[in-house]
């Protein structure tokens, strides 16, 4: 599915904001541009959650949902369901990352051309 123009503009108006010039001996952490381009990113991310193809993400209520589980479980199983929660996370900023890093890839790539 192509990437609607929208959307498009909102992740260029992200990436004019990095500080990529000069000889970069390591590219920036994803945290690290997401804090120069803070605002352009949260728009970005409003945009896409409110595309049609994704359901709007309430962190809050995620983890209302998980401490209700876990708090009806058995001590032993709580623990289960907030393991479960914390890799849940790690898994998400996992393929963020990777998906900046591969944006990245292919900006540098095609800026070769």
């Amino acid at each position: 599915m192509p990437i609607p123009d929208a959307i498009r503009d909102l992740a260029d108006a992200c990436a004019r904001k990095l500080d990529l010039e000069g000889q970069l001996r390591v590219l920036p952490a994803f945290s690290d541009a997401e804090e120069q381009c803070e605002d352009e990113y949260e728009a970005l991310l409003n945009v896409i959650h409110e595309d049609e193809l994704f359901a709007p993400v309430d962190l809050g209520r995620q983890e209302e949902l998980v401490e209700a589980i876990a708090a009806a479980l058995p001590e032993e199983q709580r623990m289960l369901v907030v393991e479960l929660a914390d890799n849940h996370a790690r898994h998400v900023w996992m393929q963020q990352e990777g998906a900046y890093l591969l944006g990245l890839a292919v900006g540098k790539r095609l800026r070769g051309r």
